[in-house]
């Protein structure tokens, strides 16, 4: 054994300097962060993005102003009924129930939602796949604002998808989408 070590002592030590080497080089970058003035977020824009390599600041002074819209006055008749405007259901206002129709579902059986965010949706009121599976972007939206740290895992984890599938009992094609279920339907 000592001879192995004294026949190879520099191939060991050349090849410990470079992992030393490799490691502080790869943990040091993330140390190297922009500073908050550095950093640019994406802002909502009517305009399409275009890459450049540096971005632009706009003034107030030169944003262009919204056109004033005018509207002409149709002429009204009387031989169009108006519509009334439907009054929306219950399942498109708020996606949250007071409480459970019946026993609640499981909703840890979704991939993405642990026991900590199932019991955030059950405080906001989501019991049910098929409360899940009937969101809309809007209520999508609002049950994403309301999750603080889990934001996006919405859409990220394609929970409507599950639930659908989970609200139809379908296990078979759960399963071939998004892998092995949890635990027992």
């Amino acid at each position: 054994m000592g001879y192995l070590i004294a026949s190879f002592w520099l191939p060991m030590l050349l090849s410990a300097a470079i992992g030393v080497i490799t490691g502080a080089w790869v943990w040091r970058r993330p140390a190297q962060a922009a500073s908050a003035d550095e950093l640019v977020y994406p802002t909502a824009s009517p305009q399409p993005v275009t890459e450049s390599a540096e971005p632009e600041e706009v003034a107030a002074d030169d944003l262009p102003a919204e056109p004033e819209e005018t509207m002409e006055a149709e002429p009204e008749t009387a031989s169009e009924p108006e519509h009334e405007p439907e009054a929306p259901s219950a399942a498109t206002t708020s996606p949250f129930l007071d409480a459970p129709d019946g026993d609640p579902d499981r909703l840890t059986l979704i991939k993405g939602v642990g026991p900590k965010l199932s019991d955030m949706l059950h405080d906001l009121g989501v019991y049910h796949f098929s409360q899940i599976a009937g969101w809309d972007d809007a209520q999508i939206a609002e049950v994403d604002a309301r999750l603080g740290s889990f934001r996006g895992r919405i859409e990220r984890d394609r929970w409507v998808d599950q639930a659908r599938l989970l609200a139809a009992r379908n296990i078979a094609a759960f399963e071939r989408e998004f892998g092995k279920m949890n635990g027992p339907l």
